[in-house]
């Protein structure tokens, strides 16, 4: 259990202002059946082909993602997904310095989250030495900023013929379903300057464009024109925010140098952890359950994600994503913010502790640090 996310929930019993022993028991069945849904109803839905209308969306392959790959590695090895998206990753480190990962909401914010949590700090300032070889990685096709897209191209090299692997880019492109308006603007901007870079030559473009997509699509179809050596898509039955552990986050992850197998290990023991734990250990449920009290019982509908260090910023943005999408519905649903700390206790805190008592804190710390201790005397 070391290893697992830990969760204390002890501040939420707080006189007047927390939740009962009673009120928790009150939920214990509920969220039993909660858990039989994601672990086994949603899938025989998914695969029966059965679902009912309420339920659709349903985006429950999700859940089976990690321990799917992992077994289809160990028998297949490099023909594999996950060979296959090591081979294009080990490629595509091999022969540029730079990928613009093109996608938005789902397609992006997940590996932005994995490169600010894990990569060092301002990473894409290091040397290539410094960075073990691996390429920058710039994100765009997030919004209709022309500004932003601008200073990507003239970062890239605005166009100029590469001459040296210092100076190759590629285009990682994801869209589900291929035609999300700003990720594909982003890459109708950015690919006449890759092209240009690469001096015209087609085979090359192909090489340095890879799309994540659906199984058909206008993306799809961009694909087939550029002749793309390389194609992934996204699983059916699993939707963009819940899409990391795909190819959408796991190639962007695997062209950082990040080790996609051990981060797929831990995806499926903390899968363990969520089917077998008791109840009161589980920490999936404790932490879905005290929320959801806060929220009932409390008038608790803002949830403070806090969180205790600057690379752990984008995971809080992806977090408030993956609330505010699958909560906020029919008029319900808690209202999800990140704050960094120490940085936001010199701004929001003061009405976190002072102001309307509406809010569910929840600090987020990661032991160890990742670089050296600093002690000052």
């Amino acid at each position: 259990m070391s290893s697992l996310l830990r969760y204390d929930c002890s501040g939420v019993s707080l006189a007047d202002l927390g939740i009962t022993d009673s009120q928790r028991q009150d939920v214990d069945a509920r969220l039993l059946t909660a858990r039989e849904q994601v672990v086994s109803d949603d899938l025989v839905l998914l695969e029966k082909g059965e679902i009912p209308a309420q339920q659709q969306p349903l985006d429950a392959a999700f859940f089976r993602l990690p321990e799917e790959l992992l077994a289809d590695y160990e028998q297949r090895q490099q023909a594999s997904q996950l060979g296959c998206i090591l081979q294009t990753a080990n490629r595509l480190r091999e022969t540029v310095d730079a990928v613009a990962l093109l996608g938005i909401g789902g397609s992006y914010m997940g590996t932005r989250a994995l490169m600010e949590a894990c990569c060092p700090a301002y990473y894409n300032e290091l040397s290539r030495q410094q960075r073990n070889g691996c390429p920058r990685l710039y994100f765009g096709g997030n919004s209709l900023d022309n500004d932003a897209t601008s200073a990507l191209i003239n970062r890239l090299g605005g166009g100029q013929l590469a001459a040296s692997v210092e100076e190759r880019w590629a285009i990682v492109v994801i869209s589900k379903s291929g035609a999300t308006l700003e990720t594909a603007t982003a890459l109708r901007q950015l690919l006449p300057y890759l092209q240009s870079s690469c001096g015209d030559h087609p085979g090359q473009v192909a090489e340095r464009v890879v799309p994540v997509t659906g199984n058909a699509g206008r993306l799809g179809e961009l694909a087939d024109q550029l002749g793309c050596q390389d194609r992934f898509f996204v699983p059916d039955g699993v939707g963009g925010r819940f899409s990391i552990l795909s190819a959408v986050g796991l190639l962007p992850a695997a062209i950082l140098g990040l080790d996609i197998i051990s981060l797929l290990r831990g995806a499926a023991e903390m899968n363990e952890h969520f089917r077998q734990a008791e109840l009161a250990e589980n920490v999936v449920l404790q932490y879905a359950a005290m929320n959801h009290l806060l929220e009932v019982h409390a008038g608790a509908t803002t949830r403070v994600l806090s969180v205790w260090s600057n690379a752990l910023n984008a995971v809080g943005l992806w977090y408030d994503q993956l609330l505010a999408e699958s909560l906020g519905k029919e008029e319900q649903g808690a209202t999800p913010l990140t704050t960094v700390n120490t940085q936001d206790l010199h701004s929001r805190a003061q009405q976190h502790q002072e102001g309307r008592r509406d809010k569910m804190i929840t600090n987020l710390i990661v032991e160890p640090v990742k670089e050296y201790r600093f002690v000052v005397v």
